[in-house]
């Protein structure tokens, strides 16, 4: 409940500060004429977006698990996230067709001196975002929060993209203020391709790094009557881990002592893996190699 609180508060003032910078970046974008500036509130609306999406799938993954979902909701923080990298491509497409359109008929100006502002504005309140929104979303482990923390860089990205447009626009070469357009639309797409490729992996319960395995391995060894180890499988499911994992123990034990031992192991993995909700531990006896 903690953790859902604390990410709840990250996207309520971050959604406070997008809207804010939303409405200024159109103002002045329409005010000035500035394609870019215009995209970079785009941006920012989509992060706005994208925001109230990370606060639906937080409010629906904090749900206890029931009969339709026994291993709870804890994926809609991952279908959040990648809708979050879905319109990141869908925008990006959207401002590179229209700067490609407004370079052919040339239909360009040069912003003013506003547009130069309100851009450095934004790259400063995105870059803080970004640091609030990614550090505690990496302590607690929220793909949705990690999701739109690279929203927020990429939109202080754009808005330094949205900068060196206007900057030259106004030297007088108008045609940067498209150009870097297309340059916004570029990062926009990178970040939410590579968003999804991350996502679908944990969809498709991918293996977690060799590092955790090892480590949960190690661990498991040290439980008081377990011999070996082996067939561990670990994946994320939303901000939780899953862990399944074989273990041999004496062939003397009866059914009731290889119970208890499982669950000693299953307590040792949670210790371990503080994100663990769900493991499966098969028992099978531990056979001696054959004498040669």
């Amino acid at each position: 409940m903690d953790r859902h609180k604390t990410a709840s508060r990250v996207s309520w003032i971050t959604l406070i500060g997008n809207l804010i910078l939303t409405a200024l970046k159109a103002i002045i974008g329409m005010l000035t004429g500035s394609l870019v500036v215009l995209s970079d509130a785009a941006h920012s609306a989509s992060d706005a977006f994208s925001t109230l999406l990370v606060l639906l799938g937080l409010r629906v993954a904090k749900q206890p698990p029931d009969e339709k979902h026994p291993y709870g909701h804890s994926r809609a923080e991952t279908i959040v996230a990648k809708i979050v990298a879905l319109m990141l491509i869908l925008i990006g497409l959207n401002f590179a067709f229209t700067a490609l359109k407004a370079i052919w008929y040339k239909d360009y100006s040069v912003p003013g001196i506003s547009a130069v502002l309100i851009s450095l504005v934004s790259i400063i309140t995105k870059e803080a975002m970004y640091q609030y929104t990614y550090r505690v979303g990496k302590r607690i482990d929220s793909p949705a929060l990690m999701a739109d923390a690279w929203h927020h860089r990429s939109d202080a990205i754009s808005s330094v993209a949205a900068l060196i447009g206007v900057f030259f626009a106004r030297l007088g070469y108008p045609i940067l203020d498209p150009l870097m357009t297309i340059v916004v639309a570029a990062i926009l797409i990178k970040v939410g391709w590579d968003m999804v490729f991350t996502i679908i992996d944990e969809l498709m319960d991918a293996q977690v790094e060799p590092e955790i395995i090892e480590h949960l391995g190690q661990a498991v060894l040290k439980v008081n009557g377990v011999y070996s180890v082996r067939n561990i499988k670990v994946h994320k499911y939303g901000a939780e881990h899953h862990v399944d994992c074989t273990i041999t123990v004496s062939p003397e034990l009866d059914v009731a002592q290889g119970h208890d031992l499982s669950h000693k192991v299953e307590d040792k993995i949670k210790e371990k893996l503080t994100t663990v909700t769900h493991v499966d531990i098969h028992v099978e006896p531990h056979l001696e190699p054959a004498e040669s």
